[in-house]
């Protein structure tokens, strides 16, 4: 049983030659010197037992608990802090165990850094973006070097993206109007600060930048990311079209982002490249049981 957040990781890649190497440790995506290491005042990892139910990936007050596989632990702790993105990085030299043997970890923080901790929880919930959680990540950059001896260094390509645009006949979007439209119980689904209302073969959006709409077309994009290229900055209500597969078969559409056309509100889909690294596993070993 994997967590349902593994399932949109994409991998299908398009990367061009190595632009530069480095060290990915103590350092952020874009090559930074990090700030100060976050780090588990109190760190338990165990394998997971066969047959025992896992834990769901949950923060709590002081912590952080979840069964997990060290392979989704790697892409958090060193995959861009959106989810949403992993489609266009790689992991490469990382052993199959890696992705294949399950454990339990449970973490606590110490009680200096509660504040701070509870503040990035809340921040998280706020926008529904599992990537956002900045210390969980570096926490589990230094949970990786102390318990696994993980050794890691990064690579710069570019890879095929899908822009999205605006066409030469304008945008059709509205400005929101915050509050003016109330969300429909058992028919709405957050999107970053946004949501969407779904009912009658639509999907009426509110309150939605260009690029939350990016990362949900990413969703149904398994070959590569879409990245918003419109320059639109605002948020926006729009309605389109949602074909499910409900009522329309998966044969019927060659192509799944069609089942959205985005057409309808003058914006386009164009080939185009963007940033990506590969992520190298030089060093790692499984972690002692504590």
């Amino acid at each position: 049983m994997r967590i349902c957040l593994v399932a949109i990781l994409f991998l299908l890649w398009i990367p061009s030659p190595t632009i530069a190497q480095g060290s990915a440790e103590n350092s952020s995506t874009d090559g930074s010197k990090a700030t100060k290491q976050f780090e588990f005042e109190i760190f338990s990892i165990r394998p997971h037992k066969p047959g025992s139910a896992p834990s769901n990936l949950q923060f709590t007050q002081n912590g952080y608990i979840a069964t997990t596989d060290l392979g989704f632990a790697i892409r958090l702790a060193y995959f861009p802090p959106n989810l949403l993105k992993w489609s266009s990085w790689k992991m490469r030299n990382a052993p199959a165990w890696v992705n294949t043997d399950w454990y339990d970890v449970n973490a606590r923080v110490a009680q200096g850094d509660l504040p701070a901790w509870q503040a990035d929880v809340a921040a998280w919930q706020k926008s529904a973006n599992f990537g956002d959680m900045k210390l969980l990540r570096s926490a589990w950059q230094a949970a990786l070097r102390e318990r696994c001896k993980i050794a890691v260094s990064t690579t710069p390509v570019k890879v095929q993206y899908l822009d999205l645009m605006v066409e030469k006949r304008g945008a059709q979007l509205k400005d929101t109007v915050p509050g003016a439209i109330k969300p429909i119980k058992f028919k709405t689904s957050k999107l970053g600060e946004g949501f969407y209302i779904e009912d009658n073969g639509e999907r009426r959006f509110v309150g939605v930048s260009m690029e939350e709409l990016a990362a949900l077309l990413t969703r149904s994009s398994p070959d590569c990311p879409v990245q918003d290229k419109t320059g639109l900055t605002g948020r926006y209500d729009f309605t389109l079209p949602w074909y499910d597969l409900q009522h329309y078969p998966e044969s019927e559409f060659s192509n799944p982002l069609d089942r959205m056309p985005i057409s309808r509100i003058g914006l386009k889909l164009k080939r185009g490249t963007g940033p990506a690294y590969i992520v190298n596993i030089d060093h790692i070993e499984r972690p002692d049981p504590n």
